[in-house]
């Protein structure tokens, strides 16, 4: 595909005036900056040997995680990921994207390529791609009950059919996705046949199915509308970088180790100016990237990447012009949303407006399973999947890890963690080693099997289970018990 100057570069040029004016209309403002990196997340991209796709993920689950400390500790904050994650490429990452994103890594989102398709048969394979999802805890907005939740970016940049036919095959996508639990889409910039003629825009597209590529045109999001009729599309920043070496190159929001983000870069995507129509002062930067391949490693956790969270944090976070957040796919959606509203103050309090948290803030667990209640003080899973045991993390109340032979379990906790319940499920006899973040007293209302403490603090304890059944637990924070 080639980078068609056609499509998208007479709206870069008759946008010019547009993006000074809201240049000006900030300069005396406080700007708040939000980061977010939309990975189109392929581990078995181009892989060479058995083995290499795992070896991958896990290179992120060891790496990223060190490179948000190492960020903190020179600036002050983590950068945040958002993993948009393609069935296609197995099932068996889904329990490490989880445990990813509940490490405080980012976020995982719905990645799709397909093509030739109809509306029945897309509908029919994305319900079953989401149940799978579903079942690792994934695309999941947590809630009593959870419901599927989830952004899109769609495979080969060919949203709504937006190549007439190549890789995707269905006009009418966009309403087809937002019945499934679609909030919005990351899909543009792609500078290349699919590039819509709107861009550097956050905005609403009506779906006419009997024409492809709906979202070529739409309304813009903008203070005061908060009900716009529509799909919503947040576009990354697309246009020419003048300030690139030697000479002006096309700027398309794609991040790899070649092209890295570099400080000529970073002022490139503040001039793209990509905000809610009325609140130029909130502006949001919106990269991608196919993050899962080794060469590009180095432009997300390696040098590259410190670089250029070093020029953001220069030029972009001083705390007088300019304040930066590092931001997943939802939660800029949550702040896009708040700037409709007309809402104010520190930003960070909108980030969960109208898509709450997903399920992984709350908990991680290695196995299939069935979520039925997930909020900060209660989780409900059951039917987990036989084998191996259960290795649950969780942030529900004072517990943060469950390993056993666990058939399902529910924890219910007060508001400030210092008291609940656990009921644990064991399909099995065997051990039952619960940890938590305090030291606790434990009482069991059940006779399955022996109670006792691991370690003097009373943060760690252990149940021999001499058959399965069901296991009732009291807690309490030691520090509230009577002497």
């Amino acid at each position: 595909m080639g980078r068609r100057l056609d499509l998208w570069l007479p709206s870069y040029v008759l946008g010019a005036a547009g993006r000074r004016r809201a240049r000006r209309a900030r300069s005396d403002r406080l700007t708040h900056v939000f980061f977010l990196i939309c990975d189109h997340y392929e581990p078995r991209h181009k892989a060479t040997r058995d083995g290499q796709a795992w070896e991958r993920v896990e290179t992120w689950r060891s790496e990223y995680p060190a490179f948000q400390r190492r960020c903190v500790d020179s600036f002050g904050q983590a950068p945040l990921h958002s993993w948009f994650y393609p069935p296609h490429h197995g099932s068996e990452h889904l329990p490490q994207l989880s445990a990813m994103a509940h490490a405080g890594g980012g976020e995982v989102e719905l990645h799709y390529h397909h093509r030739d398709d109809t509306a029945e048969s897309l509908t029919r394979d994305l319900k079953a791609t989401l149940a799978l999802y579903n079942r690792h805890g994934l695309l999941l907005e947590s809630g009593h009950p959870p419901r599927t939740s989830f952004g899109f970016v769609h495979g080969d940049w060919t949203l709504d059919n937006a190549c007439n036919g190549q890789y995707c095959g269905v006009n009418g996508e966009l309403s087809l996705l937002g019945g499934l639990g679609c909030w919005a889409d990351f899909t543009m910039p792609s500078a290349n046949e699919a590039q819509t003629r709107k861009i550097n825009s956050i905005y609403y597209a009506v779906d006419d199915p009997s024409r492809h590529k709906s979202h070529d045109r739409g309304v813009d999001a903008a203070v005061g509308r908060v009900h716009e009729p529509g799909f919503f599309l947040m576009q990354g920043p697309l246009g020419i970088n003048w300030r690139a070496p030697r000479y002006p190159r096309v700027e398309n929001a794609s991040l790899t180790s070649v092209n890295w983000g570099r400080p000529d870069r970073v002022r490139t995507w503040l001039d793209c100016g990509v905000h809610v129509k009325g609140r130029p002062e909130w502006l949001f930067i919106k990269l991608h990237t196919h993050g899962a391949v080794e060469r590009d490693f180095d432009a997300l956790f390696g040098e590259k990447a410190f670089q250029m969270h070093q020029a953001l944090n220069e030029l972009c976070n001083d705390g007088r012009k300019h304040q930066l957040h590092y931001v997943t796919a939802r939660q800029a959606y949550n702040l896009a949303k708040a700037a409709e509203r007309g809402l104010g103050g520190d930003p960070r309090q909108w980030m969960d407006l109208v898509v709450d948290r997903p399920a992984t803030a709350h908990y991680a667990l290695g196995i299939e399973h069935d979520l039925g209640i997930c909020t900060p003080t209660r989780l409900r899973i059951h039917n987990m999947a036989s084998g191996p045991d259960a290795a649950l993390s969780t942030l529900v109340g004072a517990l943060r890890e469950a390993r056993g032979p666990l058939a399902s379990i529910d924890i219910d906790s007060v508001a400030d963690a210092a008291q609940g319940s656990i009921a644990a499920e064991l399909r099995a006899a065997g051990v039952l080693q619960l940890t938590f973040d305090r030291p606790i007293q434990l009482e069991s209302d059940s006779t399955v099997g022996v109670l006792g403490p691991v370690d003097e603090s009373g943060s760690t304890w252990r149940i021999e289970a001499r058959a399965p059944g069901l296991v009732r637990l009291r807690y309490r924070d030691r520090a509230a018990v009577p002497a």
